[in-house]
């Protein structure tokens, strides 16, 4: 024995299958009613289908973020070996892709890491990048490297005139790690701008 249908009013109805719209979809229920239920008594009023339908509204609730101007770590790992004191610098982190432009916040955050460095020291500032070439570009990763190189090299400038720079690219010849085709983070951990002093 089959036990007959609930009762659908129409504003009922109308704010069931609004709310099936505005997520993009159609339950199968309301794809098997194949009658529409009798009006209520009285009809359907204005102020019924006002108060069957919800709207909402994405314009408080969504939060666009922008990581160019927002840089809040660089993958800034440091290490000290023989005297000699390396800071590697996520590009992934730092640049957009194929691209050396910094980020409005990207030359203070860079300079930071420079504050307790000798004064007149050299640094050396080298990009690398990973071994994929970049596609539909007028560059190759050589040139990508030595433009990656010399932007983080102006801001340490900006902010260091004292010290001496030593800037240069080396493309993929000299990875951290050696690349895994099937572990993308291989391809980002060769993809670094190195900055190197003594003391």
């Amino acid at each position: 024995m089959t036990r007959p249908l609930p009762r659908v009013t129409p504003h009922v109805l109308a704010a069931a299958l609004g709310l099936a719209l505005a997520a993009g979809t159609v339950t199968a229920a309301a794809e098997t009613v194949h009658e529409p239920p009798p009006e209520p008594e009285g009809g359907v009023t204005t102020a019924m289908l006002h108060d069957s339908v919800i709207a909402f509204s994405t314009a408080d609730s969504v939060r666009v973020f922008d990581p160019a101007a927002h840089v809040e770590s660089l993958g800034d790992a440091r290490n000290v070996d023989d005297g000699v004191t390396t800071i590697s610098l996520s590009s992934d982190l730092l640049f957009p892709e194929n691209s050396w432009e910094l980020p409005s916040s990207g030359p203070g955050r860079i300079a930071g890491l420079v504050a307790d460095v000798p004064d007149g020291a050299t640094v050396q500032v080298t990009g690398h990048t990973d071994s994929q070439q970049p596609t539909g570009h007028d560059f190759d990763n050589q040139e990508l490297s030595e433009n990656r190189a010399e932007a983080v090299a102006d801001a340490l400038r900006s902010e260091r005139p004292d010290l001496e720079f030593d800037v240069s690219g080396v493309g993929d010849s000299d990875p951290a790690v050696d690349e895994d085709p099937e572990d993308p983070s291989t391809y980002a951990a060769n993809r670094r701008v190195e900055i190197a002093y003594t003391g």
